[in-house]
């Protein structure tokens, strides 16, 4: 039976959407041999980081080859924040960009008092993963480095020039990171880009893909809503 890969963007805390999208994605694919591909950005911004970071983790412990995570961008300025020679800056850089609301949801006052659990999956997390067809990773990448050679930094955090380029990559690159104006998945030929908005009143989006062509199938969001590429 065929693989079908759901490819989901940044979550930032929106349990609910998660939730429903996953339960979205399920009844789609009923019957299909399934897996789901999260690209990063679990926490912040969003009420409920704590609660989706104790569904991932019990998720991977209990279908580690169904549910693959990907480090993002704001799991990795946690991370510096929670550490113990983190320096004001790293403190703060998290706190602004939605620190805030991981802290509620965890009802902690400082990032190094998370659930050690919580914090050493987020260390653990990968940061790139590919099959024949694509390459999956948070940002993106830096375009005329080979994929073998692309930095951390750039993986995590990379916007331009990667967005605006129409360079062939080898690969489809799916990543999230940078929220899409339409509020609906950008498909360009050389990437996806399925970060629609959803701690910003967005739907959280999932792309679905088979494993025998790059371009997904079809892109479903938290509320049901299935696209195709083009509509």
């Amino acid at each position: 039976m065929n693989l079908i890969t759901f490819a989901i963007g940044d979550i930032h805390g929106c349990f609910d959407k998660l939730q429903s999208l996953l339960t979205a994605c399920e009844g789609i694919g009923a019957g299909r041999r399934d897996q789901f591909l999260f690209v990063g950005d679990y926490i912040d911004r969003g009420a409920d980081s704590k609660h989706v970071l104790d569904f991932l983790i019990r998720r991977q412990i209990d279908q580690s080859d169904r549910f693959i995570c990907l480090r993002g961008n704001h799991e990795e300025m946690l991370i510096r924040a929670a550490d113990k020679h983190r320096s004001d800056r790293d403190l703060m850089t998290w706190w602004g960009n939605g620190g805030e609301q991981t802290l509620e949801s965890y009802g902690v006052d400082d990032p190094s008092d998370l659930p050690p659990k919580h914090l050493d999956w987020m260390r653990s997390l990968p940061l790139q993963t590919r099959d024949p067809h694509r390459l999956f990773v948070h940002a993106g990448i830096r375009p005329g480095v080979a994929l073998s050679s692309q930095s951390a930094e750039d993986l995590l955090w990379m916007r331009e020039p990667f967005l605006s380029s129409e360079e062939d990559h080898g690969v489809l690159v799916v990543h999230g990171h940078t929220p899409t104006p339409s509020r609906k998945p950008d498909l360009r030929p050389n990437r996806l880009n399925i970060d629609t908005g959803a701690c910003f009143g967005g739907p959280l989006t999932a792309a679905a893909f088979s494993d025998k062509e790059s371009v997904p199938l079809f892109f479903i969001t938290d509320s049901g809503e299935v696209s195709t590429p083009g509509e």
